[in-house]
Protein backbone atom coordinates (compact mmCIF):
# COMPACT_ATOMS: atom_id res chain seq x y z
CA UNK A 1 0.00 0.00 0.00
CA UNK A 2 1.03 3.70 -0.70
CA UNK A 3 2.39 5.33 2.46
CA UNK A 4 -0.15 7.12 4.15
CA UNK A 5 1.76 10.39 4.66
CA UNK A 6 1.60 11.00 1.27
CA UNK A 7 -1.76 11.24 1.12
CA UNK A 8 -2.32 15.25 1.42
CA UNK A 9 0.09 15.73 -0.90
CA UNK A 10 -1.56 13.36 -3.64
CA UNK A 11 -5.15 15.07 -3.04
CA UNK A 12 -3.60 18.33 -3.14
CA UNK A 13 -1.37 17.60 -6.35
CA UNK A 14 -4.54 16.26 -8.05
CA UNK A 15 -6.05 19.82 -7.33
CA UNK A 16 -2.94 21.62 -8.69
CA UNK A 17 -3.29 20.07 -11.59
CA UNK A 18 -6.58 20.78 -12.59
CA UNK A 19 -5.79 24.02 -11.92
CA UNK A 20 -3.17 24.07 -14.67
CA UNK A 21 -5.70 22.34 -17.25
CA UNK A 22 -8.10 24.54 -16.70
CA UNK A 23 -6.25 27.86 -18.45
CA UNK A 24 -5.58 25.95 -21.28
CA UNK A 25 -7.93 25.32 -24.32
CA UNK A 26 -9.41 21.93 -24.50
CA UNK A 27 -12.06 20.02 -26.69
CA UNK A 28 -15.45 19.45 -24.99
CA UNK A 29 -14.38 15.51 -24.36
CA UNK A 30 -11.27 17.04 -22.45
CA UNK A 31 -12.55 19.40 -20.70
CA UNK A 32 -15.89 17.68 -19.23
CA UNK A 33 -12.90 14.82 -18.15
CA UNK A 34 -10.94 17.33 -16.09
CA UNK A 35 -14.04 18.50 -14.88
CA UNK A 36 -15.06 14.88 -13.34
CA UNK A 37 -11.61 14.85 -12.51
CA UNK A 38 -11.70 18.38 -10.46
CA UNK A 39 -14.85 17.12 -8.65
CA UNK A 40 -13.50 13.99 -7.67
CA UNK A 41 -10.85 15.32 -5.94
CA UNK A 42 -12.87 18.51 -4.46
CA UNK A 43 -15.52 16.12 -3.11
CA UNK A 44 -12.37 13.61 -1.83
CA UNK A 45 -11.25 16.88 -0.02
CA UNK A 46 -14.21 19.09 0.73
CA UNK A 47 -17.22 17.02 1.26
CA UNK A 48 -20.30 16.21 -0.75
CA UNK A 49 -21.80 19.43 1.13
CA UNK A 50 -18.95 21.65 -0.77
CA UNK A 51 -20.35 23.95 -3.62
CA UNK A 52 -20.40 24.29 -7.06
CA UNK A 53 -18.74 27.42 -7.00
CA UNK A 54 -16.52 26.58 -4.76
CA UNK A 55 -15.57 23.95 -7.58
CA UNK A 56 -16.05 26.60 -9.97
CA UNK A 57 -13.31 28.65 -8.53
CA UNK A 58 -10.71 25.71 -7.72
CA UNK A 59 -10.71 24.94 -11.32
CA UNK A 60 -10.66 28.21 -12.68
CA UNK A 61 -13.92 28.29 -14.68
CA UNK A 62 -17.57 28.88 -14.20
CA UNK A 63 -20.37 27.77 -12.78
CA UNK A 64 -22.32 27.83 -15.60
CA UNK A 65 -19.40 26.07 -17.59
CA UNK A 66 -19.80 23.46 -15.08
CA UNK A 67 -23.88 22.84 -15.54
CA UNK A 68 -23.32 23.10 -19.18
CA UNK A 69 -21.35 20.02 -19.27
CA UNK A 70 -23.21 18.09 -15.98
CA UNK A 71 -26.40 19.76 -16.02
CA UNK A 72 -26.98 19.82 -11.68
CA UNK A 73 -24.82 18.85 -9.71
CA UNK A 74 -26.88 15.36 -8.86
CA UNK A 75 -26.08 14.75 -12.37
CA UNK A 76 -22.26 15.74 -11.88
CA UNK A 77 -22.34 12.95 -8.93
CA UNK A 78 -23.56 10.34 -10.87
CA UNK A 79 -21.03 10.77 -13.15
CA UNK A 80 -18.79 10.47 -9.69
CA UNK A 81 -20.42 7.40 -9.18
CA UNK A 82 -19.67 5.62 -12.09
CA UNK A 83 -15.80 7.16 -12.20
CA UNK A 84 -15.09 6.38 -8.57
CA UNK A 85 -16.90 2.95 -7.72
CA UNK A 86 -18.33 1.01 -10.76
CA UNK A 87 -14.75 1.70 -13.19
CA UNK A 88 -13.25 -0.36 -10.40
CA UNK A 89 -15.61 -2.60 -10.05
CA UNK A 90 -14.88 -6.63 -12.44
CA UNK A 91 -17.72 -8.47 -12.55
CA UNK A 92 -15.34 -10.98 -13.17
CA UNK A 93 -14.45 -11.13 -9.34
CA UNK A 94 -18.17 -12.75 -8.90
CA UNK A 95 -17.18 -15.80 -11.31
CA UNK A 96 -13.88 -16.21 -10.15
CA UNK A 97 -15.58 -16.62 -6.12
CA UNK A 98 -18.06 -18.83 -7.38
CA UNK A 99 -15.20 -21.27 -9.20
CA UNK A 100 -15.07 -24.12 -6.68
CA UNK A 101 -12.36 -25.82 -9.19
CA UNK A 102 -10.27 -24.05 -7.16
CA UNK A 103 -10.16 -23.90 -3.37
CA UNK A 104 -12.23 -21.37 -1.44
CA UNK A 105 -8.49 -20.31 0.54
CA UNK A 106 -7.55 -19.49 -2.95
CA UNK A 107 -10.14 -17.41 -4.00
CA UNK A 108 -10.48 -15.22 -1.89
CA UNK A 109 -6.60 -14.42 -1.60
CA UNK A 110 -7.56 -13.98 -5.22
CA UNK A 111 -10.14 -11.92 -4.82
CA UNK A 112 -9.04 -9.54 -2.27
CA UNK A 113 -5.96 -9.05 -3.66
CA UNK A 114 -7.33 -7.68 -6.62
CA UNK A 115 -9.94 -5.82 -4.89
CA UNK A 116 -7.57 -4.01 -2.82
CA UNK A 117 -5.75 -2.91 -5.84
CA UNK A 118 -8.62 -1.25 -7.28
CA UNK A 119 -9.58 0.48 -4.49
CA UNK A 120 -6.14 1.42 -2.46
CA UNK A 121 -5.79 4.84 -2.55
CA UNK A 122 -6.78 7.98 -1.08
CA UNK A 123 -9.64 9.60 -3.17
CA UNK A 124 -11.61 6.55 -3.00
CA UNK A 125 -12.08 5.88 0.57
CA UNK A 126 -12.23 9.60 1.53
CA UNK A 127 -15.16 10.01 -1.34
CA UNK A 128 -16.33 6.84 0.27
CA UNK A 129 -16.49 7.98 3.67
CA UNK A 130 -17.64 11.31 2.55
CA UNK A 131 -20.61 9.99 0.99
CA UNK A 132 -21.64 7.98 4.22
CA UNK A 133 -21.76 10.94 5.75
CA UNK A 134 -23.43 13.05 3.32
CA UNK A 135 -26.12 10.76 2.99
CA UNK A 136 -25.99 11.00 -0.65
CA UNK A 137 -26.60 7.25 -1.05
CA UNK A 138 -23.27 6.71 -3.20
CA UNK A 139 -21.77 4.43 -0.83
CA UNK A 140 -25.03 2.82 0.24
CA UNK A 141 -25.85 2.38 -3.21
CA UNK A 142 -22.73 0.82 -3.84
CA UNK A 143 -22.73 -1.65 -1.41
CA UNK A 144 -26.48 -2.52 -1.94
CA UNK A 145 -25.84 -3.28 -5.66
CA UNK A 146 -22.21 -4.67 -5.74
CA UNK A 147 -20.46 -5.35 -2.51
CA UNK A 148 -23.53 -7.62 -1.55
CA UNK A 149 -23.30 -9.77 -4.26
CA UNK A 150 -19.85 -10.45 -2.58
CA UNK A 151 -20.93 -11.17 0.26
CA UNK A 152 -24.15 -13.85 -0.83
CA UNK A 153 -21.42 -15.55 -2.61
CA UNK A 154 -18.65 -16.00 0.30
CA UNK A 155 -21.90 -17.18 2.39
CA UNK A 156 -22.85 -19.51 0.02
CA UNK A 157 -19.07 -21.10 -0.87
CA UNK A 158 -18.49 -21.01 2.98
CA UNK A 159 -21.21 -23.14 3.52
CA UNK A 160 -20.16 -25.49 1.14
CA UNK A 161 -16.50 -25.16 2.09
CA UNK A 162 -17.54 -26.66 5.86
CA UNK A 163 -20.41 -28.34 4.97
CA UNK A 164 -22.43 -29.80 7.65
CA UNK A 165 -20.21 -28.68 10.26
CA UNK A 166 -22.10 -24.95 9.95
CA UNK A 167 -25.13 -26.41 9.84
CA UNK A 168 -26.28 -24.90 13.45
CA UNK A 169 -24.95 -21.54 12.84
CA UNK A 170 -27.51 -18.78 11.80
CA UNK A 171 -27.59 -16.98 8.22
CA UNK A 172 -27.48 -13.68 10.55
CA UNK A 173 -24.10 -14.58 12.10
CA UNK A 174 -22.51 -15.89 9.26
CA UNK A 175 -23.24 -12.84 7.23
CA UNK A 176 -21.73 -10.70 9.94
CA UNK A 177 -18.60 -12.58 9.91
CA UNK A 178 -18.08 -12.44 5.85
CA UNK A 179 -19.01 -8.73 6.42
CA UNK A 180 -16.01 -8.94 9.10
CA UNK A 181 -13.76 -9.87 6.54
CA UNK A 182 -14.59 -7.09 4.06
CA UNK A 183 -14.66 -4.54 5.80
CA UNK A 184 -11.52 -5.60 6.95
CA UNK A 185 -9.98 -4.48 3.80
CA UNK A 186 -11.50 -1.12 3.72
CA UNK A 187 -11.07 -0.91 7.24
CA UNK A 188 -7.27 -1.30 6.71
CA UNK A 189 -7.54 1.95 4.22
CA UNK A 190 -9.05 4.26 6.75
CA UNK A 191 -6.00 3.34 9.27
CA UNK A 192 -3.82 4.32 5.58
CA UNK A 193 -5.57 7.20 4.13
CA UNK A 194 -7.53 8.86 7.26
CA UNK A 195 -5.72 8.35 10.16
CA UNK A 196 -2.33 8.39 8.72
CA UNK A 197 -1.48 5.20 10.34
CA UNK A 198 1.15 2.53 9.08
CA UNK A 199 -0.69 -0.84 7.46
CA UNK A 200 1.64 -3.93 6.60
CA UNK A 201 3.07 -3.16 3.08
CA UNK A 202 3.02 -6.28 2.15
CA UNK A 203 0.06 -7.07 0.52
CA UNK A 204 -0.03 -10.85 -0.62
CA UNK A 205 0.80 -11.34 3.70
CA UNK A 206 -2.02 -9.36 4.72
CA UNK A 207 -4.22 -10.55 2.92
CA UNK A 208 -3.57 -14.25 3.61
CA UNK A 209 -3.22 -13.33 7.51
CA UNK A 210 -6.77 -11.91 7.42
CA UNK A 211 -8.47 -15.03 4.85
CA UNK A 212 -6.67 -17.72 7.47
CA UNK A 213 -7.97 -16.13 10.78
CA UNK A 214 -11.35 -16.18 9.34
CA UNK A 215 -11.39 -19.65 7.71
CA UNK A 216 -10.04 -20.55 11.15
CA UNK A 217 -12.46 -18.56 13.17
CA UNK A 218 -15.36 -20.54 11.60
CA UNK A 219 -13.55 -23.53 11.55
CA UNK A 220 -12.70 -23.49 15.71
CA UNK A 221 -16.45 -22.33 15.96
CA UNK A 222 -18.07 -25.39 14.19
CA UNK A 223 -15.90 -27.91 15.83
CA UNK A 224 -16.59 -26.69 19.69
CA UNK A 225 -20.48 -26.41 17.96
CA UNK A 226 -20.74 -29.99 16.13
CA UNK A 227 -17.51 -31.88 17.98
CA UNK A 228 -18.52 -34.98 20.23
CA UNK A 229 -22.46 -34.03 19.73
CA UNK A 230 -23.09 -35.25 15.88
CA UNK A 231 -21.63 -38.29 13.89
CA UNK A 232 -19.07 -39.28 12.08
CA UNK A 233 -19.81 -37.53 8.65
CA UNK A 234 -19.83 -34.09 10.67
CA UNK A 235 -16.64 -34.83 12.30
CA UNK A 236 -15.13 -35.72 8.78
CA UNK A 237 -16.54 -32.06 8.01
CA UNK A 238 -14.98 -30.14 10.69
CA UNK A 239 -11.66 -31.69 10.29
CA UNK A 240 -11.59 -30.84 6.62
CA UNK A 241 -12.28 -27.53 7.37
CA UNK A 242 -9.56 -27.17 9.64
CA UNK A 243 -7.00 -27.61 7.07
CA UNK A 244 -6.50 -24.51 5.60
Amino acid sequence: MTKGKDTEVQVKTHASTRGQLSRRRLAPEARARMILEGAITFFAEHGFNGQIRDLAEMLGISQALIFTYFGSKGRLLEQVYDEVYMSRWRDVWLDDLRDRAHPLKERLQTYYRSYLDAIDEPIWIRIVLHSGLANNKLTSRYVSRQVEQVLQILMAEVRDHFGHALDTMADEDLYERVWDLQASFVYGLIREYVWQLPVMEDRGHLVTGRISQFLRGLASLSTAAEVGTVGEGCRKSVKRALLI
